[in-house]
This record gives C-alpha cells, sequence and structure tokens, in this order.
C-alpha cells in the first residue's frame, strides 16, 4: 500500500476548523447564558449576544451544536436589514454545511458570504469576516485540490490580516502556506516557512503544535524520520504544558501517536507502530472520533498485513471502511477498500479480490466524478459571483451617475438661486436707487415750484403797483425777473436730468475738492455733459467770455495748472 495517503490525512488535519466530534453535549458558560437572557429583544445586542454563543462552539470546533443559535441569527439579520449580520450567518452557516461534507452547499453560502461583505464599507469587523472566509476557502480548495485558487486565497488573507492586525488569523494562514507548499511536495521549502513560523513567539501554543506537526510529516516525505520522530516526541512532551483546550489536547495527541505509527510502518517496524496506534485507541476510547478511528483502523490493518496477520487485518480494514462511509469520507473509504485488495490477494481469496476490485472501480469512479461535480460547481459559481459582481458594477456605476447628476443639478440650483439672489438684490438698489431720484426729483420740483411761485407773486405785485402807480415804471423789473424764472427752470431741469444719469458725481467730486462753490459745480456739471462754452452762456443768461473766465478759475480750483490734461478729461474719471 502507498504511504502517501497516510501521510496527506495528517496534512489535512493542519487546516481542519473541525478537527473532531464528540458524543459530549457542550453547555455555554453561564456568562453567556447570562448574556442571552438579558438581550431578549430582537435588535443589535441580542445579534452581539448570539454571535458571542455561536464563537464559542466555533473556538472548540463544535460549530454543528451552535446551528439554533445560527438559525435565530439568520431570522434576526433580516428583521435587522442589515447586510453584516447578514454575512456572517451566510458563514456560519457554510461552516455547518462544510461540517456535513456538504461542499457544494458550503461552497453556495461561503460564495453569497463573501460577495455581500465585499460589497460593504470596509471596516475592521467586515476586514476581519473576509479574512475568515479566505481561511475557510483556502481550506477547501485544498481539500478538492485545485492548489492556484487555494494559493489566491491564502495570499488574500494574509494581505488583509496583516494590514488590519489579525495576528491569530494571519498565523494560521501563514501556516496554511506551509501545508501547501507539502501538498505541492516542496517539503524543504515547506520546512523553512514551517521553522520561521514557529520562531515567532507570539503565535499561540494550538499553532505551534500544528507548525511541529507538519515539519515532522515533511521529515518523513524526505525519509527524514529521525528528525520526524524528533518533532513528534517534542509535540509529545510539550502538549501537557501546552496552553489549549482539552479537546485540542486530544487531538494532537491521537495525530502524534498516528504520524509516529506512519513513520514506523514507513520503516517496517511493525511493534513500534503498533504501540504507537494502542495509544491512540486509548485516547480514543476517551475522545471518540469516528473518522480518526476509521484512520486508526486502517494503520492497524496496515501492521497486520505487514506482519502477516490477514485475518486480523481484513477485520480491522472492513471496520475502516465501516466507519470511513459513516462519516461519508470517501477517499478514506476508497484507500481502505484498496487496502483491502492487497490483502484479499495475501489471503488468495480471487473472488472476494474481483468483487472488492469492481467496488474499488466504483469508488474511482466517484471520487473522480465528485471531484469533477465540484470543479463544475465551483465554475458554475464563479461565473455566477461574476455575473452578480458585473451587475454590481453597473449598479455602482448607474448609482455614481446618479450622485454626479444630483451633484451637478445641485451646483446648478446654487448658481441659479445666487443669480436669482444677485439679480433681486441689484433689482432691489435698483428700486431704491429709482425711488431715491423720484425723491429728490419730487423735492426739486416741489422746491422749484415754491420758488417759481414766489418769483411770480412778486411780478404780480409789481405790476399791480405800477396799475395803482403808472408814473412808476415796473415793467423791466418785471421782464427781469420773468427771465430769471425762466432761467432758473432751465438749470433745474438740467440738474434733473444731470443727477438721473450720474447720481454720485458731486458727492465724489466735492470728496476730492470740498471748497467748490454751487456754480463751479453746476459748471462741471455742463462740462461733463460735453456741452459748449455758447450752449453754457444761453443756460445761465451770460456770455461766452464770463464761461470762458468761469472755466479758468475751475481749473485753479481743480490745481489743473497745466494744459496737457483738459477739463472734460479730468472730470469724465467721476
Amino acid at each position: 500500500m502507498k504511504k502517501r495517503f497516510l501521510f496527506l490525512l495528517l496534512v489535512l488535519s493542519a487546516l481542519s476548523v473541525f478537527p473532531q466530534n464528540s458524543e459530549d453535549v457542550l453547555t455555554l458558560p453561564d456568562s453567556l447564558v447570562g448574556r442571552l437572557k438579558e438581550h431578549r429583544k430582537a435588535d443589535l445586542a441580542r445579534a452581539e449576544a448570539l454571535n458571542a454563543a455561536i464563537m464559542f462552539y466555533y473556538d472548540e470546533h463544535r460549530i454543528l451544536e451552535a446551528e439554533s443559535y445560527i438559525n435565530e441569527l439568520t431570522s434576526l439579520s433580516q428583521d435587522l436589514k442589515d447586510n453584516y449580520w447578514k454575512a456572517l450567518s451566510l458563514f456560519y452557516k457554510s461552516l455547518c454545511a462544510y461540517k456535513n461534507c456538504d461542499y457544494s452547499g458550503f461552497l453556495r453560502l461561503i460564495n453569497k458570504s463573501q460577495e455581500m461583505v465585499e460589497s460593504l464599507r470596509e471596516t475592521k469587523r467586515t476586514e476581519f469576516l473576509l479574512t475568515q472566509i479566505c481561511l475557510m476557502k483556502s481550506a477547501y480548495y485544498y481539500k478538492i485540490k485545485q492548489i492556484p485558487e487555494c494559493q489566491n486565497y491564502i495570499e488574500r488573507g494574509l494581505a488583509i490580516a496583516e494590514s488590519c492586525g489579525f495576528e491569530e488569523l494571519k498565523y494560521k494562514l501563514y501556516n496554511n502556506q506551509g501545508t501547501l507548499l507539502m501538498r505541492m511536495e516542496s517539503y524543504k521549502e515547506a520546512i523553512a516557512h514551517f521553522k520561521k513560523l514557529f520562531a515567532n513567539k507570539k503565535i499561540t501554543d494550538e499553532t505551534k503544535l500544528e507548525v511541529m506537526s507538519n515539519i515532522a510529516t515533511s521529515f518523513q516525505h524526505l525519509k527524514q524520520f529521525d528528525s520526524a520522530f524528533l518533532y513528534l516526541d517534542s509535540i509529545l512532551n510539550y502538549i501537557p504544558n501546552a496552553k489549549i483546550k482539552e479537546t485540542l489536547i486530544f487531538d494532537n495527541l491521537i495525530i502524534s501517536y498516528q504520524q509516529k505509527a506512519v513513520g514506523n510502518i514507513e520503516l517496517k517496524q511493525w511493534n513500534e507502530a503498533m504501540q504507537c496506534l494502542a495509544h491512540s485507541s486509548e485516547l480514543l476510547e476517551i475522545h471518540d472520533d469516528k473518522h480518526e478511528l476509521a484512520v486508526n483502523y486502517l494503520y492497524k490493518a496496515e501492521v497486520n498485513n505487514g506482519i502477516g496477520k490477514y485475518e486480523s487485518a481484513l477485520a480491522l480494514v472492513d471496520s475502516a471502511i465501516i466507519y470511513s462511509r459513516e462519516v461519508e469520507e470517501i477517499e478514506l473509504e476508497w484507500h481502505a477498500v484498496k487496502l483491502k485488495s492487497e490483502i484479499l490477494k495475501n489471503l488468495n481469496d480471487c473472488e472476494k479480490e474481483v468483487e472488492n476490485l469492481r467496488y474499488l472501480i466504483i469508488l474511482t469512479d466517484t471520487v473522480s466524478n465528485r471531484e469533477n461535480i465540484l470543479k463544475v460547481q465551483e465554475q458554475r459559481y464563479q461565473h455566477d459571483a461574476q455575473v452578480m459582481e458585473q451587475r454590481y458594477e453597473l449598479q455602482r456605476q448607474a448609482s455614481r451617475q446618479r450622485q454626479m447628476i444630483i451633484v451637478i443639478l445641485s451646483v446648478v440650483l446654487v448658481i441659479i438661486a445666487i443669480l436669482v439672489a444677485i439679480l433681486v438684490l441689484l433689482n432691489r438698489k435698483r428700486l431704491a436707487s429709482e425711488l431715491e431720484l423720484r425723491n429728490r426729483e419730487i423735492t426739486a420740483k416741489s422746491l422749484g415750484k415754491m420758488q417759481s411761485n414766489e418769483m411770480l407773486n412778486d411780478v404780480i405785485e409789481k405790476l399791480s403797483a405800477m396799475e395803482e402807480h403808472p408814473e412808476k415804471n415796473v415793467l423791466p423789473g418785471a421782464i427781469r425777473d420773468l427771465k430769471t424764472l425762466v432761467d432758473a427752470d432751465t438749470k433745474k431741469d438740467f440738474d434733473l436730468h444731470f443727477v438721473q444719469m450720474h447720481p454720485d458725481f458731486y458727492q465724489k467730486l466735492l470728496a476730492d475738492f470740498p471748497k467748490l462753490t454751487q456754480n463751479e459745480l453746476r459748471l462741471c456739471a455742463f462740462i461733463k455733459s460735453n456741452l459748449s462754452m455758447k450752449e453754457i452762456a444761453a443756460i445761465n443768461g451770460i456770455s461766452a467770455d464770463s464761461v470762458k473766465t468761469a472755466r479758468k478759475r475751475l481749473r485753479k480750483s481743480l490745481n489743473l495748472t497745466g494744459e496737457d490734461t483738459s477739463l472734460l478729461e479730468f472730470l469724465s474719471k467721476y
């Protein structure tokens, strides 16, 4: 019988998160029971309490006993509408499927969990869950011998664990990486890898034992049995003082004795091998595990076949077949049936050997078909995952486009609002200016009307006096007053129009030249309006020479000594 199978069974134990079964019911600690009783309401506190209870069973490698809590957490996650708790409950369900050897169910559930957690915002707890998923998927791909996928998830999990500081998960993944090197028959590289991990003082006792076991197995593959036995003896001596759970103590003791038995079988040291298997049998009587019982019976059958006790070997291998069927380990059953063929051949029982070989062929096809089915299922799930990822990416793009449109519309609305506000302010300012101008206009007209009425009253009084006293000639004075009144109206009309066109002109000019007289200000306004000297003279009822003289005085008041700058050019700045 090929010994390679015996080594592979031991390697797989380093990846499994469910090492052993037990018929003893594991009860929750009082603290967790009290926490569950305290938080009965369907809320986040209840979810946290359920998760703590599930993690207790998970840490004890008894995940199936937490199924009722997992189911409640699944239902609660739907009520909470929280995708993190949905992803976590799917992960726990996938662990149960794995434990029950429902690998297609495991793959479906863990892929859904992965898809969901990857869609969430990156936080400490989502990254921790994703690292756990990577650890489990690396174990699954290792089991179905898909090395690239296994390596991919180990590397991805390590990257997350290192960046987030998940030390325990990092060491488990690093250990699995070494185990993968063993699967690839790179035993020297695996030993160097494990020794580097073993030198890290931060690793737990549980990881130390796994590492030593894998180093021993690698040495066995290299036919360096003395080194392998040295590490196995170190494990047996280290276990009593190791800080690990009781179940793991039994697990490691059983596996170590079985590994020593494998080495002795390889060396044909039958008595030493049987002694090791006797120790593991004693432990299995206390710590019942049907899978390890099947392995133990298989090793015992190999020893009895080696020493020529074929009848005993046949009975032992039949027990191995029975237990392997109970735990649905078809590969273990295949190796047991193959060993049975060798035993029947040694017994010269050709009829039973032929019958057994037929069953072996069926098992071979079943194993091959199962692997193919798993590969097909994985390809289908990967395709579904890609489709979902593409759909999710399209949704994200659509969401980003919607967000961009909303941002653009918001910006446009803000700009419109600002423009409207500016227009309203400008309109208010314009209305205020117009109102002020109207007020000024009304005031100016009222004052002008009053002055005109006063002058007209004076003219009327003079004309009345002329009627009473004909000898007094007041007609020239009355005509002069009427002419003054007309000129005053002309000036007022000009002033009103000018102020409307240049409301701040006088204010700005007086700010720089506060000593300007009223006549000088009016002359500035005439010049600003680009009126000629004749037009200015006509409005004011004076000669052009008087206007020329007034301009000279104005230049002096404005401090314009040279002739380079004209008054019009200077006043255009105001």
